[in-house]
């Protein structure tokens, strides 16, 4: 079977992904019936950029992606060394000697990916990086885990920062256009969904290209 790229995360209600100005998610609730072993048990190799690296690196020893193979962990930043020497040669271990940096065409890389062996790949976010995904025809199922909450101010799930406020703004749109080029719709099929007793909805959407 193809390998699947599949961007697995947890929104607020109206579609935000992390809190402004921080980036951070104190809204996340946490719900003991999720199986987070089996989840990430169903994925070898786990793609992110930068920020969002570095909130799993502030988890500390409960870093779910902690002592993973290097190849596994993708991050994809445009501003980390490419070597230890070149962040300061004090014979410490830098974090991106522990993941597999990329600074080129996330596009050709996440392509390659799928067309190797292997699990499913998850796509952690962030939402820029979703959203330059889906444009290249490649994330193939969204999953969110939505959250009971709406969040005033934040970045949308495909890196839309403070979209709440945007909504119908044709401002807002020219913006968007000017620096990605014409805008367009997804269709997604719905194939799952289910209600937790926390209030989670749990959906499963097949992303639809055309």
């Amino acid at each position: 079977m193809p390998r699947l790229l599949r961007y697995n995360l947890a929104p607020s209600l109206n579609g935000l992904i992390a809190s402004l100005p921080h980036y951070d998610v104190p809204w996340i609730v946490d719900d003991p019936t999720i199986d987070f072993a089996a989840l990430y048990a169903e994925f070898d190799t786990f793609l992110m950029g930068r920020r969002t690296y570095e909130t799993f690196l502030a988890m500390g020893s409960d870093n779910p992606l902690a002592g993973r193979p290097r190849e596994s962990v993708v991050v994809f930043s445009r501003s980390v060394p490419p070597s230890a020497t070149e962040g300061g040669g004090d014979g410490k271990v830098r974090w991106w000697e522990q993941v597999t940096v990329v600074s080129g065409n996330a596009a050709e890389y996440v392509r390659r990916l799928k067309d190797g062996a292997g699990k499913d790949i998850w796509l952690m976010g962030g939402g820029g990086l979703a959203r330059e995904l889906l444009r290249a025809g490649l994330v193939d199922v969204v999953e969110a885990a939505i959250m009971p909450v709406i969040v005033g101010r934040g970045v949308g799930m495909f890196g839309e920062e403070e979209c709440w406020k945007r909504i119908g703004s044709s401002e807002a749109a020219e913006e968007r256009d000017g620096e990605e080029g014409e805008a367009r719709d997804w269709k997604l099929v719905l194939e799952s969904v289910e209600k937790k007793e926390s209030g989670i909805l749990m959906t499963k959407y097949r992303v639809v290209y055309e």
